[in-house]
């Protein structure tokens, strides 16, 4: 009998072994391109060398070099209230700084403007902040501070409306926050998010395409969404990520809120722009909305800012050239998880999901014990799984090697 045990147990540690030992030339079968590279080689554009920021969602292209060249343009007027620059006929011309912006979003946001736009008589659907967190916040004070209301968002979104709410709540504002599941491809449950809401309902928070797990809704589905709702309700929609949608056919919310008096699309500078450090971001809605917020905005970007808000936007060859980056590592990411065996979702934005199948804090503390960053969002709600942003070539070879020892000691 015990002989018979013994046989047993060694079957068990043999088949165990040769499980083990599968998995780990499975995780090292995609090294031999890169095994020479190390977070050591690593030097990326606003961080000190030897460091792989892969977590925050960053351009890890930098910014726009026209951007950083209107920096240095306007550095030395900061010590002006207003601005002025000479006109053709050398007479000096105040610079309106909002306007300048406000022109170049609208060419390439498809926002109509009135002919010879002049900011001093006509009114805007634009509204811009020092980044676009700061909207967000004004939107929860200007809607739930009252007390007694709700916002709806997605369990696994970027909730930060819903934590405004919670702060609020915190406060002595009693605020209710209503967390609708995702639906099993992992995107917002339009139906559930409806169905949500009550009577006392002021927000509802979108975010196309979704963080962290980069699914995408369509226009259509917004436009039935936002068509539905009562119009009292706000809907919000943040399209911080919009500019990396593979989908050519695919079409921005912007209209809705140019249409609707309760919809109202959020964008940052602090993604494919990559000028996050300099506070900037922006809002497209109607009077109702932006009077309500103006009322409670305590401050609005500075010039600095705007006109390196301006040069970015109309530098198109940095913004195809951010593009392209985060394309070509999100391809280079889904071939080593496939290589790996591990699931992920094929993102309409600028990082990956991906199972890793062990404790997902685990993982991301082991990850920066070896300098590569990584976000492990969502995974309260997503056991196991981590959020990988985009980065260059070499950084995301560094982050596939060192994913690959982290796994294979956890094994």
């Amino acid at each position: 009998m015990n002989d018979r045990i013994h046989d047993v147990n060694y079957v068990r540690a043999c088949v165990k072994y040769l499980t083990v030992a599968l998995f780990t030339v499975t995780l090292t079968s995609g090294l031999s391109s890169a095994q020479t590279l190390s977070v050591k080689d690593i030097d990326s554009a606003g961080l000190p060398p030897g460091l792989v920021r892969m977590g925050s969602n960053e351009n890890p292209m930098g910014p726009s070099p026209k951007a950083i060249g209107a920096v240095h343009k306007y550095v030395y007027n900061v010590n002006r209230y207003g601005w002025y620059e000479l006109d053709e006929k050398g007479m000096p011309s105040s610079l309106d700084t909002e306007e300048r912006l406000t022109v170049a979003l609208a060419k390439v946001d498809g926002v109509p403007l009135p002919e010879n736009f002049d900011s001093r008589e006509h009114d805007s659907p634009y509204f811009f902040a020092p980044g676009s967190g700061n909207i967000l916040k004004l939107l929860a004070i200007a809607y739930l501070s009252q007390g007694g209301k709700e916002v709806v968002e997605a369990q696994v979104g970027y909730v930060d409306i819903a934590e405004e709410a919670e702060d609020l709540n915190t406060a002595g504002i009693p605020t209710k926050v209503t967390l609708v599941p995702m639906t099993s491809d992992y995107k917002h449950d339009l139906d559930g998010m409806r169905d949500a809401i009550t009577p006392q309902t002021a927000l509802v928070a979108i975010t196309n395409p979704n963080n962290p797990t980069g699914t995408l809704l369509t226009f259509d589905e917004l436009r039935r969404f936002v068509e539905s709702v009562p119009p009292e309700v706000i809907v919000l929609i943040d399209e911080a990520y919009v500019h990396f949608v593979d989908d050519a056919n695919y079409q921005s919310a912007i209209p809705l809120a140019l249409e609707h008096d309760n919809v109202i699309v959020v964008r940052t500078f602090s993604k494919v722009y990559g000028i996050k450090g300099l506070g900037l971001g922006y809002a497209v809605a109607g009077s109702k909305i932006l009077d309500r917020m103006s009322m409670y905005s305590t401050g609005s970007p500075s010039m600095i800012a705007k006109m390196a808000g301006a040069a970015a936007v109309e530098d198109t060859a940095h913004f195809e050239k951010s593009r392209q980056a985060v394309k070509d590592s999100k391809a280079m990411m889904y071939n080593g998880f496939d290589e790996m065996g591990l699931e992920y979702i094929r993102s309409q934005s600028s990082f990956v999901m991906v199972n890793v199948k062990h404790d997902s804090e685990t993982v991301s503390d082991e990850m920066w014990r070896r300098r590569v960053r990584i976000s492990d969002r969502g995974s309260d709600h997503m056991k196991g799984w981590i959020r990988v942003s985009a980065g260059t070539k070499e950084e995301t070879q560094v982050f596939l090697k060192t994913l690959r020892t982290v796994l294979t000691k956890l094994l």
